[in-house]
């Protein structure tokens, strides 16, 4: 069969269009704290982010002297998003105040911050990136559930840039979900 680049135009067309990696939208949500969480504006600066992988672990079980690979856990990369950096650190704030309510602040103590429910604390939240049409309409949603960040990368400074500031946050969590 024959490759032409006519074809292959009308079958994307057929399908609606291609996705585009630019039209998305990011909320990073803390569960119990709005201040804790990126507001509107900050959701914004999440430059970049991606949908998440999906895994699943091949289990090796030995017989016979040989590696018979079984299907495994189901494991979840941690997920990475840059953030251009605003003159008032707005973002890179409330992600440092998120995670000195997790690890203590520098006097030793640590945030209230409690679910009413259960009267324990939580500091975990949820993110959703959702990919949008070229219509502006979203078609498909992922959605992480238990997230933490892990890390806030530094933010190099250097008089030869004239480059926007960016910095990358890392997200543990625990599973996501996928719809349309």
């Amino acid at each position: 069969m024959a490759f032409t680049v006519t074809s292959f135009k009308s079958n994307i067309a057929n399908q609606s269009g291609a996705a585009r990696p630019s039209l998305y939208e990011i909320d990073i949500n803390h569960s119990t704290s709005r201040s804790l969480g990126f507001t509107e504006n900050s959701n914004l600066l999440v430059k970049a982010a991606a949908i998440p992988a999906a895994n699943i672990a091949p289990l090796t079980v030995n017989y016979m002297g040989r590696g018979y690979k079984w299907n495994g856990f189901r494991t979840y990369d941690n997920w990475t998003v840059t953030v251009i950096n605003d003159e008032n650190f707005s973002a890179r704030n409330t992600m440092m105040k998120w995670m000195r309510g997790m690890a203590g602040f520098l006097d030793g103590s640590r945030s209230t911050i409690t679910d009413p429910l259960i009267g324990k604390r939580w500091f975990d939240g949820d993110a959703t990136v959702k990919q949008l049409s070229t219509a502006g309409k979203v078609i498909q949603k992922y959605k992480f559930d238990y997230l933490w960040p892990t890390e806030i990368a530094g933010i190099p400074v250097d008089w030869a840039s004239d480059a926007l500031e960016e910095y990358t946050v890392t997200f543990a969590y625990d599973f996501w979900e996928h719809s349309t």
